[in-house]
């Protein structure tokens, strides 16, 4: 890498008085006598006349120094001017001037800045055609940060270098090299030349894929991999590759090396590492639905070489406990098709219901990079269940169902926004008497959206029916309810419905919730809201909406945003109670 700077530089310090020059260094010598080991931060630094970016530079050259530097008085004072005119020079100032003034332990500085040397012509040549490269490389090559007439800045040029090399080598170019590369700075007409000429080489292909260290079978690994002969290399795909390895769950380690084979081949070699046979977990949480809670879980994350995983879970709190299994096989790829199969057992008490639910079933399941997925499966169900007073019922069905779930990122980093939106729907069927058959559709969206990293607003919705001949025939658990931590905040959990002849809740045949939420960051992690839910769970258009309203802090940590709400009801009079929220979200 050549790196070249002509440069005519005018220097000249006018010294006045030669007796002032020696009494001066001999009381600089004479703190060097009697502080040998006072670093510079302990001295007391003024800096005159500089503006504050310039001020801020001289201050970050001096405070490299452990001590003040050994010698002469005259070498002490040349050393400290180079370190000044350096942090100078790399700011465009190349006429600057500087007086020195010390006594005891407060060194004072005064500069003259002078004018600044400032980016004159820009000269990058590529050899390619820019219309094949990525939109963001393309644009780091048409818009280099050197705009003319204004003064240059030697990390601003590094930088750029660095970037503009490094982003062709990511690409595939291994072999990128400067074919010229050359900052000309002129302190006669004050201006700097920028050229960069780059040499790409040929582009790299993927050669041979070399995997070791797993017992995993080569064709669930070459799943993962996606990557095969001839492919262009690049370090987007590389990324890619040790993402989905890492986030398959099969692997505690993952390395790729890449060997280069001039001159335009590249060897992938992957180490990986298993996960341990079997793994444990432990939980204990709370939130304001479900109460204390903790949970015990078992992962073998590789039961043989074809990739085939399970998961078992037991959790219990203080409205009911609930166990469930999941097998998943890939088909073929772990995170991207599978079969799964479910078996559960699930106890729930909450207001005027009780509820007992053994399922097992089997789905196919379809991901695409955490944008959007669909299950479809098949369950068998059955269900002892009590609403209110009534006897308790029991019933088993069948039920078909299918889920769909995408995420979107709308807008750009000034206002950027979160969209996920859902639709499920299942259809039951009673298979040992002819007792109830129903269709239940719900769908949902949440949006999330920030302005200027400062103000927020969220907003959701949720809107189902069930349709059927009898609605009393329809188990508890797939009737709606609403009110709590995410639904209709300010009220009990599953405490919104539509009541019977007793006044107790038996479950709504249609769903709607809105909410609507402004969050104001008053810190890097920590948010302040204010919201307004409503929301109804009825079988009867003439039933009304429940609202609640409050304030809430938000925490954000990466693995989600916890928060902790107050809030009450605003148009119930049955229902006044102020209610604490305290729940942990993805998005809202």
């Amino acid at each position: 890498m050549n790196y070249l700077r002509k440069i005519n530089l005018i220097s000249s310090i006018h010294l006045l008085n030669h007796s002032f020059i020696r009494a001066r260094t001999l009381l600089l010598l004479g703190l060097l006598c009697v502080l040998p080991g006072l670093s510079v931060g302990a001295i007391k630094l003024d800096i005159e006349g500089a503006p504050e970016a310039l001020s801020k530079n001289i201050r970050l050259h001096l405070s490299g120094w452990e001590s003040l530097p050994a010698g002469s008085p005259e070498s002490v004072e040349r050393t400290i001017r180079s370190k000044i005119n350096e942090s100078m020079q790399a700011l465009g100032y190349y006429h600057g001037k500087t007086k020195l003034v010390v006594s005891e332990n407060h060194l004072h500085i005064t500069v003259t800045p002078g004018p600044t040397v400032n980016w004159g012509n820009v000269d990058i040549q590529v050899p390619i055609e820019l219309s094949a490269l990525p939109n963001r490389l393309r644009s780091t090559v048409e818009n280099p940060p050197f705009a003319e007439g204004t003064p240059i800045n030697h990390q601003v040029y590094d930088n750029y270098k660095n970037r503009l090399i490094t982003s062709f080598q990511q690409q595939g170019y291994l072999d990128t090299t400067w074919q010229k590369s050359r900052l000309q700075i002129n302190t006669q007409t004050n201006l700097a030349h920028v050229t960069l000429h780059l040499n790409l080489g040929k582009r790299y292909q993927v050669n041979n894929v070399t995997i070791v260290g797993s017992q995993l079978s080569r064709t669930t690994t070459q799943e993962l991999i996606k990557v095969k002969k001839g492919d262009l290399h690049s370090n987007a795909r590389i990324s890619q590759i040790y993402d989905d390895l890492l986030s398959s769950g099969y692997f505690q380690y993952v390395e790729i090396k890449v060997e280069k084979q001039p001159p335009n081949l590249a060897n992938l070699v992957i180490e990986l590492t298993d996960k341990a046979t079997d793994r444990f977990s432990t939980g204990l949480g709370y939130g304001t639905d479900t109460g204390i809670r903790g949970k015990v879980g078992w992962t073998r994350p590789q039961i043989n070489p074809r990739g085939d995983n399970i998961y078992s879970n037991v959790q219990l709190s203080q409205i009911g406990e609930e166990v469930t299994t999941q097998y998943i096989v890939p088909w073929p790829n772990p995170i991207e098709r599978y079969l799964a199969w479910d078996t559960g057992w699930k106890h729930e008490e909450t207001t005027d219901r009780e509820t007992e639910l053994l399922t097992t079933g089997i789905s196919l399941n379809r991901v695409e990079r955490k944008e959007w997925q669909y299950k479809v499966g098949i369950n068998l169900e059955h269900e002892a269940y009590q609403q209110g007073e009534n006897p308790e019922d029991e019933l088993t069905y069948v039920l078909p169902n299918f889920n769909f779930l995408k995420r979107m990122r709308l807008g750009d980093s000034g206002s950027l926004g979160i969209l996920k939106y859902w639709f499920d729907s299942s259809v039951g069927i009673s298979i040992l008497e002819d007792k109830t058959r129903f269709l239940s559709l719900e769908i949902g969206a949440l949006y999330s959206v920030e302005f200027e990293n400062k103000h927020g607003f969220a907003t959701r919705f949720d809107l189902g029916a069930i349709f059927t001949e009898e609605f009393n025939d329809v188990p508890v658990s797939k009737r709606f309810y609403t009110g709590g931590d995410q639904s209709v905040r300010g009220y009990r959990y599953n405490s919104l419905s539509s009541r019977d002849e007793n006044d107790e809740l038996q479950g709504g045949q249609q769903l709607n919730v809105f909410s609507l939420e402004y969050r104001y960051r008053f810190a890097e992690e920590w948010k302040i809201a204010t919201f307004i839910d409503t929301g109804r769970a009825y079988i009867s258009t003439s039933e009304p909406f429940s609202t609640g309203a409050g304030i809430g802090l938000r925490w954000e940590m990466p693995v989600g945003m916890i928060a902790f709400d107050v809030a009450a009801p605003v148009d119930n009079a049955t229902a006044k109670a102020t209610r604490i929220h305290i729940y942990m979200s993805t998005l809202l």
